[in-house]
């Protein structure tokens, strides 16, 4: 057994965190002032499942809501990465919300809070933000394209249904971020109720997205199989090396109730199959796991050696 400490003096890269929700709960109360009734009950109901996303949705309206001035949003930003730099993370993909503008005066404050956050912990971090874009909120799309052209962004991020349900509607930010050479990552629970997986590679073949988050969160559906008797698909390999998708990994599937184990044994095979992959925390606030806590749960576990955790976090 290895301990969560082995990881955590290991310098790291978290390769997605979300900055809204990149703390644990006792952060989250201090930076809001109040509580929320049954939050450790409501925890994990299923990750991904409809009442996870229920909950998780009730929970960004009280941020959204909390989150009033330029200073709380920089304040709610610096909780995130102030835990991302006591566990010695040294490269920060942090994911921002562009709802987090509906309270704000324009878009240069959200941009500035942005701006100060990072800069706070410059000489111990370097954050990357990523544009946050829920594409269940259409009315956004335009204001999210044009904060892409602020250039401060590294890269953006859809998460959400509708991209899978109208792809169409995304295809000018995602052409936006090629312009601008920056990455862009779509989370996997909006693929999750399509037919079949050539419905989806048509979709990711259309947006042409980097980076694909949590794919094996699908695993359990037979028509969306990426992993069959220990093994990735030939064709899911071929897919994601002649598109040169990289994938990311976070604990929710790891904490996910419904075929858990299988879920986490995909990773394995993505690094056997040579795919190109990355670990993240995602979302500490819901997940209560930091990068070191999954490195820990990944390794003892017995689905890497201690070594094989060390140069994939630390790459």
């Amino acid at each position: 057994m290895v301990s969560i400490s082995d990881f955590i003096k290991v310098p790291k890269i978290d390769s997605c965190k979300h900055l809204s929700s990149g703390m644990r709960y006792d952060s989250f109360v201090r930076w809001a002032g109040f509580i929320i009734p049954n939050f450790q009950e409501r925890l994990l109901e299923d990750v991904g499942g409809a009442e996870d996303l229920e909950f998780r949705k009730e929970i960004f309206s009280y941020i959204n809501l909390r989150a009033g001035t330029p200073h709380d949003v920089f304040l709610l930003f610096c909780h995130s990465i102030s835990e991302s730099v006591t566990e010695n993370v040294k490269v920060l993909n942090g994911t921002v919300n562009v709802d987090l503008l509906s309270n704000l005066n324009n878009p240069s404050d959200f941009i500035d809070a942005i701006k100060n956050s990072c800069e706070k912990y410059a000489d111990k971090i370097t954050v990357r933000p990523y544009l946050g874009l829920n594409s269940d909120v259409e009315k956004n799309i335009n204001l999210a394209t044009m904060l892409l052209e602020s250039g401060i962004f590294a890269g953006i991020e859809l998460y959400g249904t509708a991209f899978a349900e109208k792809p169409e509607k995304f295809l000018t930010i995602f052409k936006t971020a090629r312009k601008l050479n920056i990455e862009s990552r779509i989370g996997s629970l909006g693929l999750r109720n399509f037919a079949d997986r050539a419905s989806i590679w048509e979709i990711v073949q259309n947006l042409q997205p980097n980076v694909i988050l949590n794919p094996n969160i699908v695993v359990k559906k037979d028509n969306l199989l990426i992993f069959k008797d220990g093994k990735i698909l030939p064709e899911v390999i071929n897919f994601l090396k002649s598109n040169n998708i990289r994938t990311e990994f976070s604990p929710a599937p790891f904490l996910s109730k419904q075929n858990s184990d299988e879920k986490i044994r995909v990773i394995r095979e993505f690094a056997e199959q040579g795919l190109d992959f990355k670990l993240c925390s995602e979302d500490m606030l819901f997940l209560n796991k930091s990068l070191s806590e999954f490195a820990a749960d990944l390794c003892n576990a017995g689905i890497f050696s201690k070594e094989e955790i060390v140069k994939i976090i630390s790459n």
